[in-house]
């Protein structure tokens, strides 16, 4: 190649400007993700749970309680136990496990105590249907010796659950006007 054309192709390459990626489509989109969480939070909550739609279980403990865990890299941990001669477990996660304290309940129950839950009436009946065996998440709790938590317990916590959703909120609107405002 000859001097006269290299020198031509420099002075093309010069010429050229280097385009950089934007992270505004990057930060709005974070933003309305935030703002979505936050509605799909508030329409989610179905609002309190009544007596009326509970169905009271009665029966002697039948197995010890066990953690347990959902699959996948961000793990939820739920408490397990069986009651004799029934057909489903009763799990403990969630809101309820947030008024539950477990170390009590395995130092003072045995497989000789009375338990008392209460679970919803439909999930209940949809899992008895089903052959096999299922967990249901119970918003009562009580034995001979001592009541773990209760239907008031299990909803202060839904609505206290419900109002860290607007912590997203708020930082979905900061994140859109931060967006919005940047150059690029």
């Amino acid at each position: 190649m000859s001097k006269r054309k290299r020198i031509k192709n420099n002075r093309k390459k010069g010429r050229i400007k280097k385009t950089e990626k934007s992270d505004k489509p990057f930060v709005i989109g974070f933003g309305i993700f935030m703002l979505l969480f936050f509605l799909w939070a508030q329409f989610s909550n179905n609002g309190d749970i009544n007596e009326s739609e509970l169905f009271i279980i009665k029966g002697k403990l039948n197995s010890e309680l066990i953690q347990e865990s959902t699959g996948g890299t961000q793990k939820t941990y739920y408490w397990v136990f069986s009651i004799k001669d029934q057909p489903i477990d009763f799990s403990i996660g969630g809101v309820a496990k947030w008024s539950f304290d477990s170390e009590l309940f395995e130092k003072i129950e045995s497989n000789q105590s009375d338990i008392t839950v209460k679970v919803v009436k439909k999930e209940y009946a949809e899992l008895v249907k089903k052959s096999n065996r299922k967990k249901i998440g119970i918003k009562y709790l009580s034995s001979n010796n001592r009541k773990y938590f209760d239907l008031k317990d299990y909803n202060e916590n839904n609505k206290t659950d419900h109002k860290f959703s607007y912590l997203f909120l708020i930082s979905g609107i900061g994140v859109l006007i931060y967006g919005w405002k940047m150059k690029k």
